[in-house]
């Protein structure tokens, strides 16, 4: 039998011993940890797209779930849902859908759209491990395009020839300007036509 050591008068008594640490990880079977924070999720297709309602052609939601150090999670939760009124549409003929992430941590649910013109957003979830985030996806069921399509963004100001031919004019009038104040002393002829500026000599 193992006797306790006694503890010796004048000295501190020993430390408790800790308590075992139980491992954090996700679902069972997955052996996968996550690290603090909550998901991301990044819209890979279907944002900001006008579906077609001549064809009926749409462009379903691609999306991929990322931890707080931007890794793919596998075996997520995501669910996929449009609103049950007005413009839209459906997964299978629901108005939600649930998949789970492949291995690159994407997901998607294929969408066909109503017939209501109008624009609305998708809503989607994603879940695991206790930790969640959430995305909007936004479209437009669209009855002036013949195939879905996302639209090409704006030209920046200075790839516009509307705003050359502002700058143009505002140019072509500070030369204009400058000429006559530079001669305003003198008793120059100035005529101005279309396209062309000619001075004359003193007479």
């Amino acid at each position: 039998m193992q006797l306790a050591a006694r503890q010796q008068p004048g000295q501190p008594a020993p430390a408790p011993a800790a308590p075992p640490v139980k491992p954090a990880g996700g679902p069972a079977g997955t052996g996968r940890q996550l690290a603090p924070g909550g998901l991301r999720i990044l819209v890979l297709e279907g944002q900001n797209v006008h579906n077609s309602l001549t064809n009926k052609s749409a462009i379903s939601p691609v999306v991929q779930v990322l931890d707080a150090v931007d890794q793919p999670v596998q075996g997520a939760t995501v669910t996929f849902e449009v609103p049950p009124a007005g413009p839209g549409g459906s997964f299978g003929g629901a108005p939600i859908a649930t998949v789970k992430t492949d291995y690159t941590g994407q997901a998607t649910a294929a969408l066909t759209i109503n017939s209501t013109p109008g624009s609305f957003a998708i809503k989607v979830t994603a879940s695991f491990a206790g930790q969640s985030g959430e995305a909007l996806i936004r479209q437009a069921n669209d009855a002036k395009v013949l195939e879905a399509m996302v639209p090409a963004p704006p030209k920046p100001w200075y790839k516009s020839w509307k705003w050359w031919a502002v700058i143009g004019a505002g140019a072509g009038g500070g030369i204009a300007t400058s000429m006559i104040l530079l001669n305003r002393n003198k008793t120059s002829t100035i005529t101005i036509a279309p396209g062309t500026v000619v001075i004359g000599g003193p007479r």
